[in-house]
């Protein structure tokens, strides 16, 4: 299960979910913009972070867009490099 933590204005957030939905990758999307309590909650899972989207997958945490690219490309799932983004 990928866990990605973003806002409503982020292209990398929006990016990270259609590279899930396109692998057909369980994710939960939780949108940080005017929920307080999703933000505390963020703030303590990721306290150095400075950016969104933060994403994790089964509880590992994976960084952002990029890392969560890597990540499909390392598990050989994805087609990268080969035109497909």
């Amino acid at each position: 299960m990928i866990t990605i933590y973003g806002t409503s204005n982020c292209g990398y957030c929006k990016r990270a979910k259609q590279v899930c939905e396109q692998y057909q990758l369980t994710f939960t999307y939780y949108q940080l913009d005017s929920n307080k309590e999703l933000q505390e909650q963020f703030k303590q899972l990721f306290p150095e972070a400075k950016t969104v989207p933060q994403i994790t997958w089964n509880g590992k945490y994976i960084g952002g867009y990029t890392e969560l690219v890597a990540e499909i490309e390392n598990l050989n799932l994805g087609n990268f490099g080969q035109g497909a983004f």
